[in-house]
């Protein structure tokens, strides 16, 4: 009888920080991730002369990828991110600043005001295959 009281404890501390919208499988998912996301850095590469990158790859639950690339002051920065509703970016100035307008998106574009090392925080609440496009001019 205990652990089916402690059972019905954590599932609805779950279920309330979660919210009452939430689906089995939300709730499920939400019990798996202890702590913060594990951080996968990666690279944006430009082949020689292009001005577009292109990246096809599945973020996992709990995890979350960082892109990180090099650009310059004035120039403009353009990223698309396909995936499905529960994945979006983040976008970070060379000093560790969010962007404005650049948090929780799939779209963002504007021009640069820092020289510097910027990164792209994927995040997701669940697997998710995507597509990562990002243009710098």
């Amino acid at each position: 009888m205990r652990r089916l009281l402690l059972f019905v404890a954590v599932v609805g501390c779950v279920f309330c920080t979660v919210g009452a919208g939430a689906t089995t499988n939300s709730l499920a998912n939400a019990a798996q991730c202890r702590g913060t996301d594990r951080i996968i850095p990666k690279q944006i590469r430009f082949q020689k002369g292009r001005t577009t990158a292109v990246v096809k790859d599945t973020i996992r639950l709990c995890t979350g990828h960082e892109f990180h690339l090099r650009a310059r002051q004035g120039q403009t920065m353009s990223i698309h991110l396909a995936t499905g509703k529960r994945t979006s970016f983040t976008l970070l100035t060379p000093s560790g600043d969010t962007v404005p307008d650049a948090d929780g998106v799939k779209d963002w574009s504007g021009e640069l005001m820092d020289n510097g090392e910027y990164i792209i925080n994927i995040g997701t609440d669940t697997t998710a295959a995507y597509t990562l496009e990002v243009t710098i001019r």
